[in-house]
């Protein structure tokens, strides 16, 4: 029971995590490497793409450990726990807000509005910078509502096709 435990909190540490990393690292010092991600996408490899890399190998780094040392155990439900969110993470963010991938997406309530959320981010540089949890002031989704810019329309483009499925 505490190693589910220890999945749901290290899920839910992700979140904040992210949202942490992203804006005082990803809009501050590691600007120039999240840069490209508020691009127009050429479909290939973003320098971006080394933020949820790097928590990858942190994920590893505890399945090895937990495994390793009896003691630590509870750490292979973290990186369970890190994993999920990552895999979370990916489908929303790369596959159904960005259409990164060629994959199936489903019209789903959740994903949809996580996508609204987070074109107000793309629009305006800021709030959310949350991901599966966005929170977003009222003012900012009053002024997104009126502002017919559509900051992801190439990835737009290759979701029309996928969206039937």
């Amino acid at each position: 029971m505490t190693a589910v435990v220890v999945v749901f909190a290290a899920f839910a540490g992700m979140e904040a995590t992210s949202y942490l990393m992203h804006r005082f690292v990803m809009h501050g010092p590691g600007r120039r490497i999240h840069a490209d991600h508020h691009t127009a996408p050429d479909g290939g490899f973003e320098r971006n793409d080394l933020y949820p890399a790097s928590f990858s190998v942190l994920a590893i780094v505890l399945f090895a450990l937990g495994t390793s040392v009896p003691g630590l155990r509870l750490l292979v439900a973290a990186g369970i726990g890190m994993t999920l969110y990552g895999v979370a993470y990916f489908y929303v963010h790369e596959v159904y807000v960005h259409g990164r991938l060629p994959l199936p997406r489903w019209r789903w309530a959740y994903p949809d509005w996580l996508e609204r959320q987070h074109r107000i981010h793309h629009l305006y540089g800021g709030e959310p910078y949350g991901m599966l949890l966005p929170v977003v002031p009222r003012r900012l989704r009053e002024r997104a509502a009126v502002d017919a810019r559509q900051p992801f329309a190439r990835a737009a483009s290759t979701r029309e096709t996928r969206s039937r499925l």
